[in-house]
């Protein structure tokens, strides 16, 4: 089904004003703003920004994956609300920590652990934030193209070029509004479409079943969901920009209470859609889904949806990556700061498009990320049980964890035989480097006693 008119005026018009937001935060604007949002955001904004960055390709992909693995696949989603709770604590002692003085994840580690723990735990959390720049340009360029008929590259640059505006005037302070607004549009046309889809369908009883996916990648799809919080950088940003402890608090707790009935939404839209298009192809199921179910006048709206689910990612990702690489390896004064994340922003979307071009797989891509997600959160949490172990601990928790991610990567591509158990393959990597290095700090330690 074809975009009309109407629906490419709605959605140009959803793309007018993300840029007149950017222009507007970038009014009387100064570094803090730019770089942190002020340290101010209230409970909600707190929370509308925390769940409009985490949601982005969700959409699609937790459509891709209930397609193959059912209803089984709320796993996930069950394992991120455990997760963001169990973040909640962390949070409040890294808000606690931070003194006002943190922007990005390995600040933390600066302070607390030796230069190379901060640059590992860099570098994981910028190529995260890459990945997930790239993950959701394709998914948003998937819904260009499907509905639009445009190549996927001219897709691709025409959202990156969007986002772009806004970001390079407004900063992290337009990405907070936008991602206000966009959440605020994501609920609402949510509901819409559940409403209109979910009314008369039936959905086999087969689907319903949660069980109905192997034990390793139920584990793997848990477990992944619980670390989500403690890896993801921008997770970090929202607890340092908040106003304090208390709005973070909140704003947590109704970021996970809202986030479960925007979940539990999404798994009956797309247990619809599997019903209605049981062979269709999972990274496209959602769009045939739309394009072939809603009522003729809905079809722009949903596109809008989809867009502001994804937008509201990519800008938070291209944001934090770029501070990272500028923030975390330069002392700079915030002025020269500031310009040179504008530059870095710039190259960072480029990329991301061409990654993007060149990938064009959205399942097989959140697979990679969130495999090489789990072996930061393992280092984060076992930073919160205790907050002086050595930086040999980590170092080597870091090693051996990237080291069995990247042969687990390469027999999974070289094979065709990705799937979710690459976290599993993570995790025990990292616990085991993480002993290892305890036992050789250890007798080091005694040793020069």
């Amino acid at each position: 089904m074809q975009l009309t008119n109407l629906d490419f005026i709605l959605i140009l018009i959803y793309f007018a004003v993300l840029i007149l937001i950017g222009y507007w935060s970038s009014r009387k604007q100064n570094e803090e703003d730019y770089l942190i949002a002020n340290r101010k955001l209230g409970a909600w904004q707190t929370m509308f920004t925390i769940n409009a960055s985490k949601t982005g390709s969700i959409l699609m992909l937790f459509t891709a994956l209930v397609y193959i693995f059912g209803f089984a696949a709320m796993w996930y989603f069950i394992g991120m609300i455990i997760g963001v709770l169990l973040f909640l604590p962390f949070a409040l002692k890294l808000k606690e920590r931070s003194s006002g003085k943190f922007y990005t994840l390995a600040d933390y580690f600066k302070a607390h652990y030796s230069k190379g723990v901060a640059v590992i735990a860099s570098l994981i959390s910028i190529f995260l934030m890459f990945g997930f720049l790239v993950i959701n340009l394709i998914a948003g360029s998937k819904i260009f193209m499907f509905f639009s008929g445009w190549p996927f590259w001219i897709c691709a640059i025409v959202m990156m070029l969007v986002v772009l505006i806004y970001i390079l005037m407004g900063g992290f302070k337009a990405v907070v509004k936008t991602d206000i607004l966009q959440y605020v549009a994501m609920l609402f046309i949510m509901v819409l479409l559940f409403i209109i889809l979910f009314k008369g369908s039936i959905i086999p009883p087969s689907d319903w079943n949660i069980f109905t996916i192997s034990l390793p990648n139920l584990i793997g799809f848990f477990i992944a969901g619980i670390l989500f919080p403690f890896a993801m950088p921008d997770m970090w940003q929202r607890v340092y920009s908040s106003k304090n402890k208390q709005t973070l608090k909140r704003g947590i707790i109704s970021s996970a209470i809202i986030y479960f009935v925007f979940a539990f939404l999404l798994i009956l839209i797309a247990l619809t859609v599997k019903s209605q298009f049981p062979g269709a192809d999972p990274d496209l199921a959602l769009l045939h889904g739309f394009g072939s179910l809603l009522p003729t006048g809905l079809l722009g709206l949903s596109v809008v949806l989809l867009f502001a689910a994804i937008m509201s990612t990519i800008d938070t990702s291209i944001f934090t990556s770029s501070s990272a690489i500028i923030q975390d390896y330069f002392n700079w004064n915030k002025k020269k700061t500031i310009k040179n994340i504008r530059r870095v922003i710039f190259i960072v979307s480029v990329l991301g498009a061409l990654a993007a071009i060149a990938v064009q797989n959205l399942v097989i891509g959140a697979y990679i990320f969130i495999a090489a997600l789990v072996v930061l959160a393992m280092i984060v949490i076992i930073t919160w049980m205790k907050i002086r172990v050595r930086s040999l601990t980590l170092l080597s928790g870091f090693v051996l964890g990237l080291v069995v991610f990247f042969i687990a990567l390469i027999v999974g591509m070289t094979t065709g035989s990705l799937q979710p158990t690459i976290v599993l393959y993570s995790l025990v990597a990292t616990l085991i480097g993480l002993l290892a290095g305890s036992i050789v700090s250890y007798f080091k330690y005694r040793k020069f006693r």
